[in-house]
């Protein structure tokens, strides 16, 4: 065998991590601040760790359920029913996965065949794009206009579907822009999806870190969406639990059953400790992510204060998640440029925003979710570099 059929053809269609590549290319250098990353710097509070230290003690390191822990499930669909306005049958309709990233990849191969299109609001997470190349699919951008603040337009949508449209992939907040969906954003979504029969992918890690005046909103729970909706969501973000792998989809009847159905022989079942750890996030006091909220905000307006220095710097302020990602092209057009030459000179690590999308062309997509006095050093190193330009 040979290096040129080692690999299976599929692959020769992914493209690697702008965020994974940057972070390669800082190895070996010094004192890097990491931007790049949506990495929360806090620990998993107490509460969380003492559950699955209790778990592990108790000898709970076994198999569970391929669906998860019913109680965990039992849990999620309260959640959803009191938080989301979504309503489903944890025995049935609940899913605990091992972490998001497997469900988009388990939605990608259970609904799309070889051929069928996905439509995927762009700027994007970029394992949406891969994940339905690798299910032998064509992923459709729509782009969202950024002057308009990334509003949902009904005739670019609408006309980007043809027979083969399947699904469309959405993440509300927004990585990486942080823009926070609307209702009317939702709506607008809903009825080009009833209109042309179309799966809809929610992806909603980022729910409980909302700013200003926004609010999120569930597309699973507007008329319409409820059968058709893959609502996915975790506690990486929210209870700083990333090394956990561990989330949750909720989806009407044979949705459900199909995920979980791929979700068995990619993972047969999630961690059990994770899962009580997950568990006991769900159910225990929720005082912590509010602090967590409150800090990240924190670090939201001094890095836009920050930006604010430089009059050629554009961005749609971000309302969730803890990313900004500002537009950067009247200084340099080249965003890959752009991210290596701040990693050389100011050692500030950030993600070329053409990994996100052909509308991310030009821009830097930067996390606050590093600790503040970093936050504040790495953006301070940027503004001065750029005001040299």
């Amino acid at each position: 065998m040979t290096k040129e059929n080692l690999s299976a053809e599929r692959l020769k269609f992914i493209k690697p991590s702008a965020i994974r590549r940057m972070i390669d290319l800082s190895a070996g250098m010094k004192d890097v601040i990491h931007l790049e990353q949506g990495e929360p710097d806090f620990i998993t509070p107490e509460h969380i760790l003492e559950a699955a230290k209790k778990a592990m003690d108790e000898g709970y390191t076994h198999y569970t359920q391929t669906q998860g822990l019913l109680e965990l499930r039992e849990a999620v669909s309260e959640k959803l029913s009191r938080e989301n306005g979504i309503d489903v049958d944890p025995k049935t309709e609940v899913v605990i996965v091992s972490g998001t990233q497997e469900t988009m990849a388990i939605t990608a191969l259970a609904f799309l065949n070889p051929g069928d299109r996905a439509l995927v609001l762009d700027p994007y997470y970029p394992a949406y794009f891969e994940d339905t190349l690798i299910a032998g699919a064509v992923p459709v951008p729509v782009p969202l206009d950024e002057e308009e603040g990334y509003r949902v337009d009904q005739e670019e949508l609408e006309k980007r579907v043809d027979s083969r449209t399947k699904l469309i992939w959405m993440c509300s907040p927004s990585n990486p822009t942080g823009h926070v969906f609307t209702k009317q954003d939702l709506e607008t979504i809903v009825e080009v999806a009833k209109k042309h029969d179309l799966l809809i992918f929610s992806d909603e890690i980022y729910e409980k870190l909302i700013y200003d005046d926004a609010k999120h909103i569930s597309i699973g729970s507007l008329p319409g969406a409820e059968e058709r909706t893959i609502t996915v969501n975790g506690f990486s973000k929210a209870y700083a639990m990333t090394g956990w792998r561990i989330g949750y989809v909720a989806a009407k009847g044979a949705l459900a059953k199909e995920i979980n159905k791929l979700h068995y022989y990619m993972v047969l079942c999630p961690s059990s400790v994770a899962q009580k750890a997950a568990l006991a996030a769900l159910t225990g006091p929720q005082d912590c992510v509010e602090k967590m909220r409150q800090e990240y905000d924190r670090r939201r307006k001094a890095v836009l204060k920050e930006l604010d220095k430089i009059p050629e710097i554009s961005y749609v302020r971000p309302k969730g998640a803890f990313y900004v990602f500002p537009d950067f092209s009247k200084l340099e057009r080249d965003d890959e440029t752009l991210a290596k030459e701040l990693l050389n000179k100011t050692h500030v690590c950030t993600a070329p925003g053409s990994g996100f999308g052909e509308g991310g062309g030009g821009h830097l997509r930067i996390s606050y979710s590093a600790p503040y006095d970093q936050v504040i050093t790495g953006i301070s190193r940027i503004v001065e570099s750029l005001e040299e330009k």
